[in-house]
């Protein structure tokens, strides 16, 4: 059955907050000086920049950017408080859509997989792609992803399903129904 779910917009903004929010605060530790691989300078400021342009990569470090930024003084209110509404409204969307069916299946993405590096120039369009993951890492829900087909484009793409808190029992049951399936029509 269909289930109408107009916040579809909101979902990767929020995640994107939240998450850059926490990466950030959980990495700041990872100066070289207790945790990290140290990159010996002169000044403490300077090993923490060495230590943290060397063994984070541009998405860790973009992430880290983004997530100082939501979390600074001026921008916190703006950014992260609301991002924590949103999730809460997505939790009772969650809670009311299990309350009238055991899992629901979502795209993986809005179009196929990428082929390896083709977006690695836009940040954004990746992000963008991630709409439907994402929706289960920030209400916490069980996902899984399953790559069961292939666009004549050549490159796969699959199904997404979902089930309410600690039901993954159905999850893997309708998982594993699908792939029987999939496999049995090959």
């Amino acid at each position: 059955m269909p289930i109408d779910f107009d916040l579809l917009d909101y979902i990767v903004p929020a995640y994107y907050i939240l998450t850059t929010a926490e990466a950030s605060s959980n990495l700041s530790r990872y100066d070289g000086v207790k945790y990290g691989v140290c990159q010996p300078a002169k000044e403490i400021d300077s090993q923490i920049n060495l230590t943290r342009s060397n063994f984070f990569g541009k998405e860790v470090q973009r992430r880290i950017m983004l997530g100082t930024f939501v979390l600074s003084e001026g921008y916190y209110d703006a950014y992260v408080t609301q991002a924590q509404k949103v999730r809460n409204i997505l939790l009772e969307k969650v809670r009311s859509v299990f309350s009238e069916v055991d899992v629901v299946i979502f795209p993986v993405s809005p179009t196929t997989a990428f082929r390896i590096g083709e977006k690695n120039s836009d940040p954004v369009e990746m992000f963008l792609a991630d709409i439907y993951t994402v929706f289960a890492n920030l209400t916490g829900i069980p996902a899984v992803s399953i790559p069961l087909f292939k666009h004549p484009n050549g490159m796969p793409f699959g199904v997404q399903v979902m089930a309410s808190h600690l039901n993954e029992l159905a999850l893997l049951a309708l998982s594993e129904k699908l792939i029987s399936i999939n496999k049995s029509d090959k």
